[in-house]
């Protein structure tokens, strides 16, 4: 062990002297302004946590939305696992996935194990929802740092506390500027800031065309987002505090259960029929073979129910289907909002 060197006396007497003043020099002084906390140098600050800027060369992709943004951004080659997609991919994406030759390794129907990821041995694992890094999913991130994984979270679903689950989320920025904040860093990330830059660009583009078209609309139809979990005739509306509010507003739409909080709460007919929506909107899940036509079946059984006739998109034909895809945070979001304004207000896009 090192030894202490010894300061002489004389030193330390004129140091000590030297203190009442320092003191009194800093009282004298304005209180200094405490900064927000940063991310330190060569990383980057996602859901509190931070995560170093280093090239992945074996990336885990968890739910359909982080897959996509996976291959948008030119990783098709590094994408080494696959969990959960809810629809067809985008064509101009589908071509660079080829899970029949484990190119990547695909789990379709449920959360992989930890020791399914561990065996894949990713050194990123992006997820779109925060499920994915709960005890209960793969660990919490901070469990995954301990085994050398670096990970990314889409942040309109940080929990409140690392491990928390969509029950728990945190305050979140549901905008479509901060989708876009998280391709992009999730593009430095992969070092791919010039595609995420492209692909931002092109959201954007989108989003300023549907804007000018929007301009003085004043007339903003209520619309209810709903869908059922496989098997269950349960209803479930995607509320406030979600990006699909965000995506119907951006629409000239306005929320048809404001008072709903979070996303994916039981609805019954009767809390339809009180909302008294414009328009319905059913995402289509979950899948890689689950298109829109496969939310038809429960669009058809709202049209159906007699409860229902009188609620003004029953009673004017105005249930439509989409995919879980386009309501997720990511990158099919602009062009969500675009479709979603032509059904709301087709007279001003009649150029299709």
């Amino acid at each position: 062990m090192p030894r202490s060197r010894r300061i002489p006396a004389a030193s330390l007497i004129a140091a000590l002297a030297l203190v009442p003043a320092l003191l009194a020099g800093c009282a004298a002084g304005p209180e200094p302004d405490v900064p927000a906390e940063q991310p330190a140098a060569g990383t980057i600050r996602n859901c509190d946590v931070d995560v170093p800027v280093e090239r992945p060369e074996r990336i885990v992709a968890m739910f359909h939305n982080a897959v996509e943004a996976v291959l948008a951004l030119g990783a098709a080659d590094r994408l080494a696992g696959a969990a959960y997609l809810d629809n067809p991919l985008l064509p101009e994406l589908a071509g660079e996935f080829h899970p029949e030759t484990d190119r990547p390794v695909h789990w379709p129907d449920e959360y992989p194990s930890r020791e399914e990821v561990l065996r894949v041995a990713p050194d990123l694992v992006v997820s779109g929802f925060t499920g994915a890094f709960t005890r209960e999913g793969l660990g919490t991130r901070a469990d995954l740092a301990g085994t050398g994984m670096n990970t990314f979270l889409f942040s309109s679903f940080c929990p409140a506390a690392d491990g928390g689950t969509q029950e728990s989320l945190a305050a979140n920025d549901v905008s479509l500027d901060a989708v876009q904040r998280d391709l992009t860093d999730l593009g430095r990330l992969l070092g791919a800031e010039d595609r995420a830059a492209e692909l931002t660009g092109r959201m954007q583009a989108t989003l300023a065309d549907v804007a000018e078209r929007l301009d003085g609309v004043t007339a903003r139809p209520r619309v209810a987002m709903l869908n059922a979990p496989a098997g269950s005739t349960e209803l479930r509306v995607f509320g406030t505090g979600d990006v699909a509010t965000t995506i119907i507003e951006a629409a000239g739409g306005t929320q048809a259960f404001p008072e709903v909080a979070g996303r994916q709460r039981t609805v019954g007919p009767e809390g339809i029929i009180a909302a008294r929506p414009d328009v319905v909107v059913i995402p289509a899940c979950c899948g890689i073979d689950a298109g829109p036509e496969s939310a038809e079946p429960l669009a058809q059984r709202l049209r159906d129910d007699p409860a229902l006739a009188t609620v003004p998109a029953v009673r004017d034909g105005k249930v439509f289907t989409t995919t879980f895809a386009e309501v997720s945070p990511g990158i099919r979001n602009a062009d969500a909002v675009r479709t979603l304004a032509g059904r709301l207000h087709p007279e001003l896009f009649t150029d299709g």
